[in-house]
């Protein structure tokens, strides 16, 4: 009996591969009745997860925002056999969607970085960092190829197929081909020089790479170099089913009606081209703030439109038969549909905050990141984040700091800014859909924001935190507020003119410390004294976590003290910079430049993480169930380190007709909560029986629903089918 699977997130329905497995579901202990669709009984066994502690390493990092997903998208595939488009991206990371609006995270077994992704026939191929070779029948069921010459350092940055054979591109003139995506061979292309991409079309393979060099192959294994007419380095290579086209540095475009002999095809730009994509008879390219458009002999500017798309780092572009998806930097995605009129108009996906946070607090209910541009986002669980309104006068302010208490919470930033944002109660009126007038009190904490007028200082503000009673500020040439209310502030000088970018405070008094090592005491908070420099390198930020204080910093640095005296070097195994650090659930973990993620048990013995993002990331914070970090261009992440054990809602079911002859379908939709991840285990029950394990199914959509398709097809199908929960960590 076959069985095939299908899931919805929300309520787009979306494709879910599983092999034999039936549906996913976790659920409460216990047993609830079967339900009678059509002749048919289904009985339902649910139960619970008994004994959990927090998830083991590593982490299973989620995106908070942007959405989608923050990941680079550098490459994209569509497939018209299965209707079915994936991205791949940095850090391992697939994505999959059958409507280009839902995308589905996939695990493809690897966190090198993933440079190209193509289809030989419905086999989906990718390749990047390292000769990372990847392939699979289904999306869920990625499989690591092998390179039969041995490994290699060299990366893959494009693959393409033909009918029968795909070819892979990379550093250092690597070649290689494959008849199935699962075993290739390294082929000689005679040059050293760096390949980027490779198409197929009109009988052979074009590849093209740095310096202006092309070459081409009839079989993927005997390659001949031929003359582009530039020396500007070549990005990418489409066939347009007349034509290859070729994008490069520059605005470099050439087109070859048979891969051998090339003419300039200029778009009026000097901004480097990174990929190109066709639409019918549209072509369109795209690069560094760049998206031109070609058509009818015309290019056209389209980021210059008024219903243009927004200027941004453009990596891939997908041609589809009514416009283009466009992707690149921080997962942003633009759709470009035909209009009736000509032309295209050009949509954001899912317009996200993308501006830089430097700092993210928790207080009871409520997570606030504060960053770049005035920025401040709240969430009340870490996953779904708004976007609010700051004075006008800190609309441009970067905001490097935030902390407080459940009465007042203050952030501050460049040239002195300061504001603070109170308790109050406010009631918010609003009527429902039966015209009913409903009245609820609401909290303005995070929402509602009062700059401080003057401002006490015009130095740089970036340590906050809140210490026996007062709100403490540190920044620029060793000053260092404090505040009762926050609204009147003293100004107190330590001594030092280093910028004190990170304060805490602790049993014995408070500690700030910064740049070039710089690290003052003060028992009150308003006469400071210098202690000893333990380091030249930038402090960037110290927490009093769990009895310990932990400064972080510039080269890896870890060190830590229980008296703010007396401190101890930690080896945290990294150079990179160390930005923020955190305890939860009997952990630490420390954050840092490009996706650095550590964690200790006891502060003294580090472990790398690392997340699903190459992003920097600057601040950490925890309502010790999840960990958040946040970032580089508007970049949140969370890791669930408690698993919510929630009963998942059983919330409909039905039993349809399948699309063959002697087939049916089940239909579920599933209610939980999102990052809850539960398998439906389904078999005989009795004496002899047996249970097969479903396929995997997360909460991802932020509905909370999920909807499963399973149809079964093949054999008669039993009177009575039943149906095991099992939740997953």
């Amino acid at each position: 009996m076959n069985r095939q699977v299908h899931v919805a997130v929300g309520y787009r329905l979306i494709e879910f591969a599983a092999g034999a497995g039936a549906a996913c579901c976790e659920c409460a202990a216990g047993r609830r009745g079967g339900r009678w669709r059509g002749g048919w009984w289904v009985s339902w066994l649910l139960l619970g997860l008994v004994g959990v502690r927090a998830a083991e390493e590593p982490l299973r990092w989620r995106w908070s925002n942007p959405a989608p997903h923050g990941n680079n998208i550098v490459d994209l595939a569509y497939s018209a056999e299965l209707g079915l488009a994936v991205q791949v991206t940095e850090r391992g990371q697939v994505y999959s969607s059958t409507d280009l609006s839902a995308w589905i995270p996939r695990e493809s077994g690897t966190r090198k970085a993933l440079r190209a992704v193509t289809f030989l026939g419905s086999r989906l191929i990718i390749t990047g960092e390292e000769g990372t070779v990847l392939f699979g029948d289904q999306v869920d069921t990625i499989r690591v190829g092998v390179l039969t010459d041995g490994p290699t350092p060299d990366w893959l940055e494009g693959c393409a197929a033909s009918s029968d054979q795909v070819v892979a591109v990379g550093d250092n003139g690597a070649i290689y081909s494959s008849t199935d995506g699962s075993s290739w061979q390294r082929q000689s292309s005679g040059t050293s020089t760096w390949l980027r991409g490779v198409a197929y079309g009109a009988g052979m393979f074009v590849a093209v790479g740095e310096t202006g060099t092309i070459l081409n192959s009839a079989n993927g294994a005997n390659w001949v170099k031929v003359s582009s007419g530039t020396s500007a380095d070549l990005n990418r290579v489409t066939y347009s089913g007349t034509q290859f086209v070729v994008v490069g540095d520059g605005g470099v475009v050439r087109v070859s009606a048979n891969g051998s002999s090339w003419q300039n095809q200029s778009p009026n730009t000097s901004k480097d081209l990174l990929d190109v994509g066709i639409s019918g008879a549209t072509r369109l390219v795209v690069g560094d703030d760049e998206v031109r458009r070609y058509e009818n002999g015309t290019w056209s500017n389209e980021i210059g439109r008024v219903l243009g798309p927004p200027p941004w780092m453009y990596y891939s572009v997908m041609g589809r038969a009514d416009g283009f998806l466009i992707a690149g930097q921080t997962g942003l995605m633009v759709e470009g549909r035909r209009m009736s009129g000509g032309g295209f108009s050009w949509e954001e996906w899912s317009p996200s905050a993308r501006n830089w946070l430097f700092d993210m607090a928790w207080v009871t209910n409520l997570y606030v990141a504060v960053g770049d541009r005035g920025t401040v986002m709240t969430s009340v669980e870490g996953v779904d984040w708004d976007l609010e309104v700051v004075p006008e006068g800190l609309a441009s302010a970067v905001l490097l700091g935030v902390g407080g208490t459940t009465n007042l919470l203050v952030a501050a930033g460049s040239q002195g800014s300061l504001m603070i944002s109170p308790n109050l109660v406010t009631n918010l009126v609003w009527t429902n859909d039966f015209g009913t007038v409903i009245t609820q009190e609401l909290s303005t904490l995070g929402l509602v924001w009062h700059a401080v007028e003057p401002r006490p200082v015009t130095n740089d503000l970036q340590g906050v935190t809140f210490h026996a009673g007062r709100h403490y500020v540190s920044g620029g040439a060793g000053a260092v507020l404090s505040s009762v209310d926050g609204f009147e502030w003293s100004v107190h000088q330590a001594p030092t003119t280093k910028f004190l970018s990170g304060i805490a405070g602790f049993p014995g008094g408070l500690v700030a410390v910064g740049d070039d090592g710089a690290m003052v005491l003060s028992a009150m908070g308003d006469d400071w004294v210098a202690l000893p420099e333990l380091t030249t390198n930038w402090l960037y930020r110290v927490r009093y976590l769990n009895g310990t204080l932990l400064a972080v910093g510039q080269g890896g640095v870890i060190y830590a003290s229980t008296n703010a005296v007396n401190w101890e070097p930690r080896v945290s195994g990294t150079t990179q910079w160390l930005n923020d650090v955190s305890w939860v659930d009997g952990r630490y973990y420390v954050a840092g430049t490009q996706g650095t993620v550590l964690m200790s048990p006891d502060g003294l013995v580090w472990t790398s993480l690392g997340t699903i993002t190459a992003k920097s990331l600057y601040a950490l914070a925890t309502d010790g169930s999840y960990l958040l970090a946040a970032g580089l261009e508007g970049v949140i992440v969370r890791a669930p380190l408690v698993p919510d054990l929630t009963p998942i809602e059983i919330l409909a079911y039905s039993r349809l007709d399948g699309p063959e002859a002697g087939s049916y379908q089940n239909l579920f939709l599933f209610g939980g909560r999102v990052d809850q991840r539960f398998t439906l285990d389904y078999g005989t029950v009795g004496e002899g029986g047996g249970w097969t394990t479903g396929p995997l199914i997360e909460f991802l959509g932020r509905s909370g629903t999920v909807y499963y398709l399973q149809t079964v097809s093949g054999g008669n199908s039993p009177p009575t089918e039943y149906y095991r929960g099992t939740m997953v960590p």
